[in-house]
C-alpha cells in the first residue's frame, strides 16, 4: 500500500470512528485550586439510570467509506472497491449496535462552609446518606 493511501485510511478512520456511538453527558463539581482540605457530609443521593448506544447509521457510512478505500488500496477499483465498501459497511452497522446500560449516582455533600456540591458515580455508591466525607485534591473519600 503507497504511504499516501495509508494516510488517508489512518485519517479516516480516526475522523469517522467517533460517529459510530454516542453518550449522555456528564457533569462534575469544579475542584477548588491550591492546596485545600474540605470537610462535610452526604445529605443524598439521587439514582439513574443511563444507556449508551451505538450508532449502526454512522457505523455503516465509517466502515463503507474505510472499506471502500481499503478494496481500492487492495483490489483495484470497481469490483474491490464494491466489495470491500459492501464489507465495511456490514462490519460497521454490527460493531457500532452494541450498548451499554448502567447506574449513576448523583451524591449531594454539604460541606462546613455550607456549600452544596453535587459528584457523580457510575454503577456503585460508595457514599450512604449520613457519611462524613473529607474532599482533597485526590477525590471524595470516607472521613
Amino acid at each position: 500500500m503507497k504511504p499516501n493511501r495509508l494516510l488517508v485510511v489512518l485519517f479516516l478512520l480516526a475522523t469517522l470512528a467517533p460517529a459510530c456511538a454516542t453518550t449522555s453527558p456528564e457533569w462534575g463539581a469544579p475542584t477548588p485550586r491550591g492546596n485545600w482540605v474540605l470537610y462535610g457530609r452526604v445529605e443524598n443521593f439521587r439514582q439513574s439510570y443511563y444507556r449508551d448506544h451505538g450508532d449502526p447509521a454512522g457505523g455503516a457510512v465509517a466502515g463503507a467509506i474505510i472499506g471502500g478505500v481499503l478494496g481500492t488500496a487492495l483490489g483495484g477499483r470497481g469490483f474491490g472497491t464494491f466489495v470491500g465498501a459492501t464489507e465495511g459497511a456490514m462490519i460497521g452497522a454490527n460493531s457500532s449496535q452494541s450498548g451499554y446500560a448502567g447506574q449513576k449516582f448523583e451524591v449531594y455533600v454539604r460541606f462546613d462552609d455550607g456549600t452544596l456540591r453535587t459528584f457523580v458515580y457510575h454503577d456503585q455508591l460508595p457514599f450512604r446518606p449520613g457519611d462524613y466525607v473529607v474532599w482533597t485534591e485526590r477525590g471524595l473519600a470516607h472521613q
